[in-house]
């Protein structure tokens, strides 16, 4: 019997999107500036030199919750996915979506 908790699926990139795009990455984390500064720039790493990342958050009601959105462009969708693998890595990441 495995006693390991079971590991959240990364999720994977939609497919049908016409690539370059730009893509929204939305990522729940605790209300946490080192987490949110971390998982930005753990996005920003797997970007080409230059590549920008806008950056937007929403608190939720209770303050318990914080909501990222990395928007990027996503040059195919397995670029997308490195993205969304390296921004899951992170312990601080609840959900990503």
């Amino acid at each position: 019997m495995n006693d390991a908790a079971p590991q959240p699926e990364t999720p994977a990139a939609p497919a049908g999107l016409v690539y370059p795009c730009e893509f929204p990455l939305k990522v729940f984390i605790r209300p946490d500036e080192e987490a949110a500064a971390r998982i930005a720039k753990l996005a920003h790493e797997q970007l080409a030199v230059g590549a920008v990342i806008t950056t937007s958050r929403r608190l939720s009601s209770t303050g318990k919750y914080l909501a990222l959105t990395l928007n990027f462009v996503a040059e195919d969708a397995d670029h997308a996915n490195r993205v969304i693998k390296a921004v899951m890595a992170d312990p601080g990441v609840l959900l990503a979506l």
